[in-house]
């Protein structure tokens, strides 16, 4: 196995950590999620939404059949937590998300690549 596909597997599978436990901590009883759904002006049923497509996103993130599909909903998630918080002026925590966005367009280029180089005669 090449430096670079251990590489990629690493990433992916740290970012199926991510997210997995990102979505269900949006669904464990105590925690602040609910509140700063509420602060940011969403309505309730928002976060249950987040956190299942997160949690989707991460086992999609896991198969291969599944990947680049689960890169493109996750980075429309990242997406919608970067405009949440530049719209809210929380300069600081659009880091996480836009780190996470560049790492899962990475993934989603080189494993698209990857296929289409294997699709080829």
């Amino acid at each position: 196995m090449s430096f670079k596909r251990i590489a990629v597997s690493t990433v992916i599978v740290l970012l199926a950590l991510e997210f997995g436990l990102a979505g269900l901590a949006k669904f464990r009883p105590g925690s602040t999620w609910p509140q700063m759904f509420l602060a940011w002006g969403f309505p309730p049923w928002v976060r249950p939404v987040i956190g299942t497509l997160e949690v989707i996103g991460a086992v999609g993130l896991l198969i291969a059949r599944t990947r680049a599909w689960a890169c493109g909903v996750l980075l429309g998630v990242m997406a919608g937590a970067i405009a949440t918080h530049l719209v809210h002026g929380e300069m600081r925590r659009v880091i996480l998300p836009f780190v996470l966005s560049v790492l899962l367009g990475l993934v989603g280029f080189l494993w698209c690549r990857a296929s289409d180089l294997r699709s080829q005669p």
